[in-house]
């Protein structure tokens, strides 16, 4: 079975990137970036609020299972 991608701009699986103009893509990258950007400072907020701190040599640590909770949750 061949596995086939689909647009990641339209999602249409007869479909790329390079079909869409120059302004379509440059738009979906913006929009996609500020999503990257929100969900990023997100993941961060909540891992910086984790109280599970080990510290071990001067360096802090934190139970990746915790991470990945936060990681899963969105």
């Amino acid at each position: 079975m061949v596995n086939v991608m689909s647009c990641e701009i339209c999602g249409r699986g007869n479909c790329t990137r390079s079909f869409h103009s120059l302004n379509e893509q440059n738009e979906f990258d913006k929009s996609a970036d500020n999503i990257k950007d929100r969900m990023r400072n997100l993941i961060l907020h909540d891992i910086s609020r984790i109280k599970d701190i080990h510290e071990i040599e001067g360096k802090d640590y934190i139970p990746l299972d915790e991470v990945n909770d936060i990681i899963n949750y969105y």
